[in-house]
């Protein structure tokens, strides 16, 4: 591995197609202002072809194609002692099992996702043992060994749990862009965990902010037709049926890996299938808010599974159904536990578990229309395993609880978290009884938002859109650049006047 002082001598990047132009853009001013070698990794043949073609301005050094586990899952005649005995290394090298690797890919997690059994799994994921299964995780550990040693990368940006875990037993620094889950506000995450550097620092510093304002969530895009009337959006998505397996078939031809990734039935069945829990919920999820006036209820927004919230942030707690029993299980009499699914969960779930939920007595299912954030304010405290509603909560000075030890707003005294079962109805009563000084939680609530903005880069232009891609401005690429180099530590150069009259002549003549 290279000694040099240069953190972006020898750059390890990796794109999501969803991001390409984003990241692009930040490579060759990377490559410009610090004349960094970037090597790319793609996941898929087809994309690594691409990248290799349109690459006449040498823009990538090398383009590799990191997605190594699938043929691993497929590989023959493995031997068990050997396969066992490098796991065993690498969970040396990481400090924890290496299944929990398994937990951040949808695909080798899959069976970890219990709110989403029904999710469409691959053909070589159900044909996979257990010791393929090792090998893949291994191998993928591997891959990131030798790629980090013989091309002395210096920062490693983007990828996987696989990246992150290796870098990090490397001593080699890693960055991921990641969303700060408010508003286009994102942070370099320094880790696997996506913890966001500085944000309590900034916090303590704090001697004055504004009071706290916030919309619905920054998921509200994907959620836009959030449930429809079932049978306008059942017939929505049987049309799109032929273009789907039509679609699945193309992929299948060319060799990409998409054409292996899910079995044709599920093509089939998913449409019907999402049909049928949409008329399935319609008929449980009958409570409004207007029907809780009066009553003192606790809500529990539902997590999309497999989620990063729950499979790679909070391993330890896998299971919404059993954490919604034991919530139940603890309320103090009297208290209900209103309950709301996430629109892009449907049809992912068993069919039976609605009905599991509306059979607890202290238990209810929100319309799917209903506003979270009113939801929030209108209950008198908010659980969940992670997620965006438990820190929406915590903004707006209500308590919260939750299952996760990694989240970022825990260090609030309105934020508590659950660290065993055996303290879970205390935490209990004083969400719902107190004592509690609401004056002083809002006031926190709006420290927090600002500090959460102030360690945070607004890229305006980086918005999800209704199908979960995310699209950005040129704009953005300055203040990415300068939270890289904040984040890292190192001053960041500015471009030469030359250069900036120049971009400026090009951008005229566009």
């Amino acid at each position: 591995m290279s000694t040099t002082t240069n953190i972006f001598e020898n750059i390890g990047m990796e794109i999501q197609p969803a991001q390409a132009a984003m990241f692009t853009s930040l490579a060759r001013l990377l490559k410009e202002r610090h004349g960094s070698r970037i090597h790319l990794y793609v996941r898929g043949r087809v994309e690594e072809d691409a990248y290799r073609k349109n690459n006449s301005d040498g823009l990538w050094d090398t383009v590799t194609n990191d997605n190594v586990h699938i043929p691993a899952l497929q590989k023959e005649g493995l031997e068990e002692r050997e396969v066992i005995a490098q796991a065993r290394r690498m969970e040396g090298l990481i400090g924890e099992p290496i299944n929990r690797l398994a937990l951040a890919n949808r695909q080798m997690g899959h069976a970890f996702a219990v709110g989403a059994w029904r999710h469409p799994v691959a053909p070589f994921m159900t044909r996979a043992s257990n010791i393929q299964l090792l090998h893949a995780l291994t191998e993928s550990m591997a891959f990131w060994e030798r790629e980090i040693r013989e091309k002395g990368l210096n920062l490693v940006m983007d990828g996987s749990k696989f990246m992150a875990a290796t870098a990090h037993s490397m001593g080699v620094p890693y960055r991921r862009l990641s969303l700060a889950r408010f508003e286009t506000y994102c942070y370099w995450a320094v880790n696997q965990n996506f913890d966001h550097p500085g944000l309590k620092e900034t916090y303590d510093a704090l001697e004055d902010w504004p009071e706290a304002e916030i919309g619905e969530s920054y998921t509200l895009a994907t959620q836009k037709y959030e449930f429809e009337r079932y049978d306008r959006a059942g017939r929505r998505i049987i049309r799109t049926l032929p273009e789907s397996i039509l679609r699945h078939f193309y992929y299948k031809a060319r060799g990409m890996e998409k054409g292996d990734s899910i079995f044709p039935s599920d093509l089939i069945t998913s449409p019907f299938r999402i049909l049928n829990a949409q008329r399935r919920l319609a008929r449980l999820a009958t409570t409004g808010l207007e029907d809780l006036a009066g009553k003192t209820f606790v809500y529990y927004p539902l997590l999309k599974e497999p989620e990063v919230s729950i499979m790679q942030v909070s391993p330890e707690y896998l299971s919404q159904h059993a954490t919604i029993l034991s919530l139940a299980r603890d309320l103090p009499a009297g208290v209900i536990l209103a309950v709301k699914e996430n629109a892009t969960a449907v049809g992912r779930r068993v069919k039976s578990f609605y009905d599991q939920i509306t059979a607890l007595k202290n238990v209810v299912l929100l319309r799917p229309d209903t506003s979270s954030i009113e939801a929030i304010k209108q209950a008198v405290a908010t659980a969940s395993i992670a997620g965006t509603a438990s820190m929406e909560a915590a903004i707006l000075g209500k308590p919260t609880l939750t299952f996760s030890a990694r989240i970022k707003w825990g260090f609030l005294p309105h934020a508590r978290v659950v660290k065993s079962e055996s303290e879970l109805p205390s935490l209990l009563r004083w969400a719902v009884f107190g004592p509690f000084d609401a004056d002083r939680a809002r006031e926190d609530g709006a420290r927090f938002l600002s500090a959460l903005k102030d360690s945070s880069m607004n890229l305006e232009g980086f918005r999800r859109d209704g199908r979960g891609r995310y699209h950005s401005n040129k704009e953005d690429i300055d203040p990415l650049y300068a939270g890289l180099c904040q984040s890292l530590g190192v001053a960041p150069i500015e471009a030469s006047p030359e250069k900036i009259k120049t971009e400026k002549i090009k951008a005229e003549v566009a």
